[in-house]
């Protein structure tokens, strides 16, 4: 699990930076009890993107 330190909105998507990223593959990323689906980034080192205009700062994040 990982904690999200910063966050970005971009139209409808968020990009999450986290304090660190999980060692194993994953296909979804579960917070607060809620499935969410990864949008591909490139080039941002500990970040990951969700469609969702909610705030996450501070939220622990699931690799399932």
């Amino acid at each position: 699990m990982s904690r999200v330190v910063y966050e970005f909105h971009i139209k409808n998507y968020v990009v999450l930076k986290l304090d660190e990223m999980p060692k194993k593959a994953y296909r979804l990323f579960l917070i607060d009890g809620k499935k969410h689906s990864p949008v591909p980034i490139y080039d941002a080192k500990n970040c990951i993107a969700i469609e969702s205009d909610e705030s996450f700062l501070g939220k622990v994040i699931e690799f399932v």
